[in-house]
């Protein structure tokens, strides 16, 4: 990379570099610390998080993703209060990839703060780390007035796959947000065949706004709930191309013999996309009554469709 051939290999270099009155140069310096696997790159780094040109601090926050440990993660989380946003948004980016279970604590605390934007960025980072400890304070933050941060909190409890999560995610679930119910149907992911969370995903195919209904034909599918077949098939025909799509998908996760008509109707589509679900949810399914129609669409004008086309035809002849 051009912009860094000014820039040895020497620590004290980069070190001097990264103190330069001009702040261009500093900014150079910080990014020349991401690819640093010297201990004293995190000390300089941290500096820079603190540096008074927000540049700067942004850089030392997008290079900081490259190190891993505990005082990088706090670090972060110390700069999630910068009065600038862009300084702000490259720090959770950063402390998202972290994973850092020794800032748990911090993170668990800072769900307390005043500014939902810091509310909301320690619950994201806490999603990934599937702590338990996070729990009760996601499920507190189901009634925070933010929806984003209602929304991060859903995410905690999605990964942390706790069914006594259950009864707070079925209530979040007529949130007024449509964001806020998207998660729900993401978080309802783990739910299995039986449980009260069917109903809910099965109530979120009607939602009104499509990317709802879209994230509940996904989950129904991930898990696998025969119960939904007869919902997907009328989600199949929605107003919506993408949750289309999705529902056929899903009706080929659950290898849904009794949908094969809904599903080969969907190969004529005039969108590759949902042609390639239908292709390939018929693949899936692998019944031989599905050869008439992807015989038809054998030669879509879509190479990728027509290659999913094939190994459907392989898998419903082999059925036979």
């Amino acid at each position: 990379m051009a912009l860094f051939d000014d820039f040895d290999d020497d620590m004290d270099a980069v070190a001097e570099r990264a103190r330069d009155a001009d702040p261009g140069i500093r900014r150079v310096a910080m990014l020349t610390l991401a690819e640093s696997v010297d201990p004293q790159a995190v000390e300089l780094l941290l500096a820079g998080l603190k540096d008074e040109d927000a540049g700067v601090r942004e850089a030392a926050a997008k290079a900081l993703d490259e190190h891993s440990g505990l005082p990088a993660a706090l670090g972060l989380i110390e700069a999630l209060d910068d009065e600038v946003e862009a300084v702000r948004l490259a720090a959770i980016e950063s402390l998202a990839d972290k994973k850092e279970p020794g800032s748990a604590p911090r993170l668990i605390a800072r769900v307390q703060a005043e500014s939902a934007f810091v509310r909301a960025a320690a619950l994201r980072a806490l999603r990934d780390m599937q702590d338990p400890a996070a729990m009760p304070v996601a499920l507190s933050a189901l009634s925070d007035p933010d929806m984003a941060v209602r929304r991060e909190a859903l995410g905690v409890l999605g990964y942390l796959k706790a069914d006594a999560a259950l009864p707070a995610l079925l209530l979040a679930a007529t949130d007024p947000e449509p964001a806020v119910r998207r998660a729900v149907m993401a978080a309802l992911v783990f739910v299995r065949s039986g449980t009260p969370g069917v109903p809910a995903l099965v109530a979120g195919l009607k939602d009104a706004h499509w990317q709802v209904r879209e994230e509940a034909a996904f989950s129904i599918g991930k898990a696998k709930l025969p119960e939904a077949v007869d919902p997907l098939m009328v989600a199949a025909n929605d107003d919506s191309w993408q949750v289309q799509a999705k529902a056929v998908n899903a009706l080929g996760k659950l290898k849904a013999r009794t949908a094969v008509p809904v599903v080969a109707e969907a190969l004529s589509h005039g969108l590759s996309n949902v042609r390639k679900e239908a292709a390939a949810a018929l693949g899936e399914i692998a019944d031989p009554s599905a050869v008439g129609a992807l015989e038809a669409a054998f030669d879509d004008p879509d190479p990728d469709v027509r290659k999913l086309v094939r190994w459907a035809l392989e898998r419903c002849h082999a059925a036979a």
